[in-house]
């Protein structure tokens, strides 16, 4: 008690997390414990975790989850996900940006779990400086979301927002549509139109799928960015924009720029400021929050009667890749809520593919690793630590023997891959 006193008097706390069931607590009283918790821990959550029912008059609040203790590692991880503390992503507290805190909801999306705490801290960063952006991740990882909550983030938020999915557009509009045309430019041309960016005029524009743009349409968005001047198809005016751009990619535009497919210069002009979305593979505690909070929205839209998730499925949803991410979760939610007549959601009422993946991995078809040529030394590591980790069940211990490594460096492998989110500056364990 007194060492976590000292380190309660020296550092502040965003969680706390003590395991009442421990050996080293079995001397200790409860209720007293929880007494000096809730004086001491003011500003931070804490998270008590007990081998049985919390008795009646024993302190508890806003601030202090009394649950009982986690199965499984991944039950321990949801619970430090969801009650991480939400803060106001305004002003750094005590003048420390990195203590900024996420929120359950930002601008729109769920960003639950560690992995998402640096993204959320690239936005506001972003939002703060009026300079190109450039976002990258998988398909259906919510790119569009991000560069939107930058613009509503930033001075440019009571201007236009002009969102173009380049991949979207005939190759032979694309110009017309993003510089606009004078009558005449074009058969069908019989009205002078002006383009998006026109448009976007004093606000923000979002190309999405920028990789998809032809070499004749870079050159041409090259000089926006260089010269802040558009000129239509068919003119030979150049007029003055201030627009702010926001471009985003699900391939690799590096690997494009050495294969001369994507131009160099507009890739450094674009790449400025760089965010970097996780899969959702990768938010694992992410999965049980997402699927309820579509569950609840399917729900109210649909008139349904389902209100809870059952175990298994649970178990299915958290053990599936997710290749289509938030997107595909999202739509596999809302195809379920359609077809459930009762009040839980069912295995049944998950597509086949999902129920088969977790089948073949526990079948163990997942044992054999394959590395493809081009895979960084980092994701290969991240995903031998994954795979051997499902294999054992999650016991660390185990985990590392079968790898050849200390404990303490496996926990260091995870907290550097984001396979266990439990960092020093997020939570802390006082009382051990």
């Amino acid at each position: 008690m007194e060492a976590a006193s000292e380190k309660l008097r020296k550092h502040k706390y965003d969680l706390i997390v003590w395991n009442a069931c421990s050996d080293a607590a079995s001397d200790m009283d409860l209720t007293s414990t929880l007494d000096f918790l809730s004086e001491k821990t003011l500003g931070a959550k804490t998270i008590v975790f007990t081998a049985s029912e919390i008795a009646p008059g024993v302190p508890c609040g806003a601030h202090m989850a009394l649950k009982k203790h986690p199965s499984s590692d991944e039950e321990f991880l949801s619970a430090i996900e969801n009650n991480l503390p939400i803060a106001t992503c305004g002003a750094p507290r005590n003048g420390t940006h990195d203590e900024v805190g996420v929120p359950i909801e930002f601008e729109g999306m769920i960003t639950v779990g560690l992995a998402m705490r640096p993204v959320i801290r690239r936005i506001i960063d972003a939002a703060a400086v009026d300079i190109p952006v450039l976002i990258t991740g998988e398909t259906g990882t919510g790119k569009d979301l991000i560069a939107a909550a930058i613009h509503r983030q930033s001075t440019r938020k009571t201007r236009p927002y002009v969102p173009v999915n380049m991949g979207a557009m005939a190759p032979e509009l694309i110009a017309s549509e993003i510089f606009g045309h004078e009558r005449g430019a074009f058969t069908g041309a019989q009205d002078s139109r002006p383009g998006m960016f026109e448009q976007a005029h004093g606000g923000t524009v979002f190309l999405d799928e920028i990789a998809t743009m032809d070499e004749k349409t870079q050159v041409s968005l090259l000089r926006v960015l260089e010269e802040k001047t558009v000129r239509r198809v068919g003119s030979a005016r150049n007029i003055s924009v201030d627009v702010r751009v926001i471009a985003a990619s699900n391939e690799d535009l590096e690997k494009r720029v050495a294969n001369k497919r994507f131009r160099e210069d507009l890739f450094y002009r674009l790449n400025v400021f760089h965010i970097t979305v996780p899969p959702l593979r990768d938010r694992p505690g992410a999965v049980t929050v997402l699927t309820d909070h579509f569950l609840s929205q399917y729900a109210a839209i649909y008139r349904k009667e389902v209100e809870r998730v059952s175990h298994e499925t649970y178990r299915l949803l958290r053990h599936y890749p997710w290749p289509g991410n938030v997107r595909e979760l999202k739509n596999v939610i809302q195809a379920a809520v359609l077809m459930v007549d009762g009040k839980e959601l069912t295995p049944e009422f998950l597509p086949e593919r999902i129920r088969e993946s977790t089948s073949s991995a526990e079948s163990g078809s997942d044992d054999l690793c394959s590395i493809r040529v081009g895979a960084t030394l980092d994701s290969v590591e991240k995903e031998l630590i994954r795979m051997t980790l499902t294999h054992v069940g999650g016991n660390k211990k185990l985990a590392a023997s079968i790898l050849g490594i200390s404990r303490r460096a496996l926990y260091n492998k995870l907290k550097r891959h984001h396979l266990f989110c439990v960092c020093t500056s997020c939570a802390q364990t006082l009382i051990n």
